[in-house]
């Protein structure tokens, strides 16, 4: 994956409500459908036990789970993120260590073991393929202790290719720093998996003079089904221990064990 959110890191905030990016983040808070996985999974954990975030963006979960006690390693492929992610996370430099990486180099990049790591925010997309995400999850699997847990996320590509939405707006407008912002994503949705699909991720900005700018973003995605998510976990080495898939669900999210 290229850095496909040079420009986009500064305005990702947006997207989520204030609770999210707040100063004090629930962890999962950012996915919905991986939230409560994530939630079980912590409480099983003992206090300081190392967790990795490996697609952090802009250090919401991450930081989350620090204030939670936990000793974090946050990473992600996008440098831009990164640096995001390493200005939210500074006060808590004590537990956190952030740094660039994509997820196959994971292994020679760091040198603990994780109880559990999370890939969250339909960041797994971004492999662009079959085999590119076996590695990638492989990957992730080589840098868990032999109990760790993995949880990922992904949104419902089948849904998304069933009901062919055109524009989907932001619940509500949200304001910061003097500023009004709504986002909306307009897609363009083939009728087959086989070729990819557009988001164009538009933010409309009111300043307090009541004018309008927007910043505009494109984004490709190579979709894949609910069961070659589960194919390729278990092709990466783990054994799926929850999976509480809904058809119906915009989202949904795995966790797993190293088998």
């Amino acid at each position: 994956m290229s850095d496909l959110y040079t420009d986009f890191a500064a305005d990702y905030e947006w997207l989520f409500a204030d609770d999210v990016v707040g100063s004090s983040p629930v962890p999962g808070a950012t996915s919905s459908a991986g939230r409560d996985l994530l939630n079980a999974a912590l409480a099983t954990l003992a206090p300081g036990a190392p967790v990795l975030d490996c697609a952090c963006g802009i250090g919401t979960d991450a930081l989350a789970m620090a204030q939670r006690g936990f000793t974090v390693t946050a990473t992600d492929g996008s440098s831009s993120m990164v640096a995001r992610a390493s200005e939210r996370l500074a006060a808590s430099a004590g537990q956190v260590t952030v740094l660039q990486s994509m997820w196959q180099d994971l292994p020679g990049r760091l040198t603990g073991r994780f109880d559990l790591a999370i890939c969250l925010g339909n960041a797994i997309v971004h492999t662009g393929s079959t085999p590119a995400m076996v590695e990638s999850l492989e990957s992730i699997g080589d840098v868990l202790g032999p109990e760790g847990k993995l949880i990922v996320d992904s949104r419902n590509w089948e849904l998304m290719y069933s009901s062919w939405p055109r524009i989907i707006t932001a619940p509500q407008v949200r304001a910061r720093r003097g500023l009004r912002c709504t986002c909306l994503y307009i897609w363009t949705i083939p009728e087959s998996f086989d070729c990819p699909c557009q988001a164009e991720i538009v933010f409309l900005f009111e300043d307090q003079a009541g004018e309008l700018s927007h910043h505009r973003y494109e984004l490709t995605f190579q979709p894949f089904g609910h069961a070659d998510l589960r194919k390729a976990v278990e092709a990466a080495g783990f054994q799926i221990t929850a999976d509480p898939f809904d058809p119906a669900a915009h989202s949904y999210a795995i966790m797993a064990r190293r088998a």
